[in-house]
């Protein structure tokens, strides 16, 4: 995900797993098992924890007596490579075809902020 070299190796709850971390940041697999919906055993979650360490895709630290697991990059940059994934993946690399699928439906809402900075974006986009 993070290099896109795993990006297709995600099981649904190895997924979920990851979507947990970012958002919460470091967290212990007890709190990872409890933010799972419809969670497994806890033996299971320490399964893929351990697999997803084994993997890079999590950082598995020790404090206090316990594992804790976060990601080895920062949420920001998870988010931005997991986003050009998709976008490669599904809009042949173009950003352009990736906005006006999200932006051209009906049900989207922009705050006056969000759409300032993205006129700003499409004037630097169109700059370079």
């Amino acid at each position: 995900m993070w290099d896109d070299k795993h990006s297709n190796e995600f099981s649904r709850r190895e997924r979920q797993v990851i979507e947990i971390v970012m958002k919460h940041g470091r967290l212990s697999a007890r709190e990872i098992e409890e933010k799972l919906p419809d969670a497994p055993t806890y033996s299971a979650v320490r399964s893929i924890l351990r697999l997803l360490v084994e993997r890079g895709l999590l950082v598995k630290t020790q404090a206090d007596g316990r594992d804790w697991f976060s990601l080895p990059v920062s949420s920001k940059k998870a988010r931005v490579s997991a986003l050009q994934s998709f976008v490669s993946r599904f809009f042949e690399n173009s950003a352009g075809e990736a906005a006006l699928a999200l932006l051209g439906q009906k049900n989207v809402k922009l705050s006056k902020e969000e759409a300032e900075k993205l006129i700003q974006l499409i004037e630097e986009a169109r700059e370079s």
